[in-house]
Parts: C-alpha cells; structure tokens; sequence
C-alpha cells in the first residue's frame, strides 16, 4: 500500500485513500487483503482498503510501514480520544481487532499494528526475544508522540503487554490481558499434559493454508462470528516466523516480576478452556488489584468468540479510568452506550476475587 503523508490534512488522507481505492490491485495487496472473507460482496477488481477506511469512518493515521527498533512495524490508527492499542496473538495480523475498531474508533484513539512476524512487520529470527517485542511497541509510541496508553494484549500479545508495562511502566497507563499467561511451567500433570498438546500441536503453522484453513475453521465451528474474521486471517500466517515465536515464548517465566506493575489492570478469560483460566488466574494473583472476568462459552480469543461480552467488559474498564481520573463518571458515547445495556446485559459473566485477597481474609 503506497504511504500517505502522517501529518496530511484530513481531507488529504481521504484523497490518498480514494486514489488507492480506484487503482488495481497488486499480488501484495492481495496477499493482505483484510477480512475479506467479511467483505466478499464487493467486486473483485476494487482495492480492499485499510481497516475502517469504508466502515468506520476516515483513517485518522495510516503509514504502511515504519523502520522503528531495527524492524519493520506496520500499523494503523483509527479515531480519537485516549490512546488504546491492541496486540494481536501468535501469528496473526492487527486485523483480528476489527470488531474493536468498530466499537471503540468512536471514543478512543485506537492503534493497531503488526508484531515482528506477522502481517507486514518485519521478521522474526531464532534470537529475538520478549524484550525485543516491548521495545518495538515503546518505539511505536514514541513515533506516535503518545506518553502513554492502554494496552491490550490477547493470548501471546498478552505476554508483550506484560513485557512492556514492566519494562515501561511510565507508558503503560492501564493494562488489559486476555487468555494469556505468564509462564508455561505447569503446576502439575494434568497442566502438563495440556501445555504438551498445545506444543506438540504447534508444526501444524507450517501446513500448506489449503490444509490449515479447514483445521482452525472447524476448531471454531461454534463460533461463527470467529470463523468470519479468522478466515481472513489464516492465509497471512507465517508459518516459520510463528514456530520462531514459539520457540522463544518456551521460556517465558514473568510470575515472579508481576508484583511490579502498578498499573490498573483487567484480565478477561474464556470460559471453554481449563487451562486458560488457571494460567490466567496465576496472572492476575501476582498483578497488585488485578481483577478477572471469565466470559462463559467463549474461548481464545475472547475478543471474537465473545466479542459482545468483551466489549462491555473493557468498556466499562475504560470508563472506569475515565471515572478514576476525572472523579466523576465519563459522560460520552461510550458511557451513554454503556449505561443504556446495563449490568443485565453482562450478568453471565463470572467475576473472580484475587487470590492474595480471600487468603488476607480468611
């Protein structure tokens, strides 16, 4: 995609998009196309354009791609407000946040972007490590002038962000970690066994997309609205880049440093899967008033699989950040939004009490 100009007028950024929209598209383009399994009506011939460009409204900040801590990082941004930025999991591109986009462009300054190989960022070797990943992230920011945001992290981003608000606590204003963890040394057989299944299960990354695409698909047959974004998703995996990546998360071990971060913090869980609620109970036990929510029926990523529970939960976050910083309640769309659906519309979601707190307590 050719570079539009950061600091352009809005009415600049919309003429780059429709002159990039009315060109043909090239093997690239194709290649990254987004969700266009979601958008298969449209005609063949016409550009896919950047998320948001058509559905939510025009593209505050897009530059393709920028050289930022010896890498590649492809990004994007979307409305305004204060800054949240969400980082997808192991393998796929920022385009599994465009539901969130769609929710939260209207409040907040949304940035997405491509971890290190995945997507169009640069890519991974056998020595980058965890570190590396926060660097990345803090650079973007400072590229993007912003002192300090929300990070969301889902499953392996989940990791980054708790990476990055250790490492850069002053730019990590509040911290939101779904279905991931914080190490994979299981406490006892049965975690195990599960942790050994997922790993044994990682070679299927290096499977032609024409035997992998009906692998995950069915892996979500229950959830269709999934199945939908993360059909788009599949044909731009990496498969070398993800087994890199798997590699160096064999390591993580960040329990013991968790005690750290003082920033707010919310962790939501699927419900389906046992062993992600307990790595992400260890999580939130060694977070200072870190609190967990667990979305029934939903599975990994929450953000999809539950995507209207998900939104509720962090929005509520969110305005209770507004809520803490202002010492009254946030007032905007957002709010209004929220107040409107009511504690009903959430009532299935189960809240779990940190650990350290029933045991001071009992």
């Amino acid at each position: 995609m050719a570079a539009i100009a950061r600091k352009g007028s809005a009415a600049e950024l919309n003429r780059g998009l429709d002159e990039q929209r009315q060109r043909p598209p090239s093997e690239g383009d194709a290649a990254f196309s987004f969700f266009s399994g979601q958008f298969a009506e449209r005609d063949e011939g016409e550009y896919n354009s950047p998320i948001g460009a058509d559905k939510y409204g025009p593209v505050r900040d897009v530059m393709p791609v920028q050289q930022l801590n010896g890498t590649r990082i492809y990004y994007e941004v979307y409305g305004h407000g204060d800054p949240i930025i969400f980082i997808p999991g192991i393998a796929v591109s920022h385009g599994m946040w465009a539901p969130q986009v769609e929710t939260f462009s209207r409040t907040n300054r949304v940035i997405l972007y491509d971890v290190r190989g995945t997507g169009r960022s640069g890519p991974m070797t056998w020595t980058t490590r965890l570190t590396d990943h926060a660097r990345d992230l803090a650079a973007l920011l400072r590229f993007l002038q912003i002192e300090g945001a929300v990070v969301c992290g889902v499953s392996f981003g989940g990791v980054i962000a708790q990476r990055f608000a250790l490492d850069y606590p002053h730019r990590c204003r509040a911290l939101v970690l779904v279905d991931t963890f914080s190490e994979l040394d299981p406490a006892d057989s049965e975690e195990a066994a599960l942790i050994r299944m997922t790993w044994l299960a990682s070679p299927l990354f290096l499977l032609p997309k024409s035997w992998l695409t009906p692998i995950i698909l069915n892996m979500y047959s229950r959830w269709p609205f999934a199945q939908r974004h993360l059909r788009s998703e599949i044909p731009k995996i990496r498969g070398l880049d993800a087994m890199k990546t798997r590699w160096m998360i064999r390591g993580v071990n960040l329990t013991g440093e968790l005690s750290r971060i003082q920033s707010p913090c919310l962790g939501i869980v699927g419900g389906e899967s046992t062993l992600a609620i307990r790595l992400m109970q260890r999580v939130v036990d060694a977070i200072p008033g870190a609190s967990l929510e667990q979305v029934p029926h939903a599975f990994d990523p929450t953000s999809l699989t539950g995507r209207e529970d998900f939104d509720r939960l962090l929005g509520r976050f969110l305005q209770s950040l507004g809520a803490t910083e202002q010492g009254e309640e946030t007032s905007g769309p957002l709010s209004q939004a929220m107040k409107q659906a009511g504690r009903a519309s959430i009532s299935n979601v189960i809240r779990f009490r940190p650990r350290r707190e029933a045991i001071g307590k009992s």
